[in-house]
């Protein structure tokens, strides 16, 4: 069932990652929003609609455009080392038929 139970979960300190738990516990600002989801599933359902649009709206980098990171909030240093991987796997055709698409 997709519901807020995850927030009534982070409330009783009943979650599965400790990373997930410090959204309730280690920030007053994130603290407020997931009380304010675990009381209120439609504020929940609002938000997660909005969200999921917003995401909709981001453009994806497909191809060379782009890279698969080892550290999400860091750019790779070489990332031609990460294109010969993708290359690899997909093949230089294919990735640049999917660049020459977007």
């Amino acid at each position: 069932v997709f519901d807020n139970n995850y927030y009534l979960d982070l409330q009783n300190n009943e979650t599965l990652f400790t990373s997930d738990q410090s959204l309730y516990s280690n920030s007053a600002d994130t603290e407020d929003i997931v009380d304010s989801f675990a009381s209120n599933q439609t504020v929940f359902f609002e938000n997660f609609i909005l969200g999921m649009l917003k995401m909709g709206q981001l453009d994806v980098l497909t191809g060379s455009e782009g890279e698969i990171r080892t550290n999400c909030s860091i750019a790779n240093a070489d990332s031609s080392y990460y294109q010969q991987i993708i290359e690899s796997i997909v093949g230089p055709e294919e990735q640049s038929q999917s660049s020459q698409s977007t």
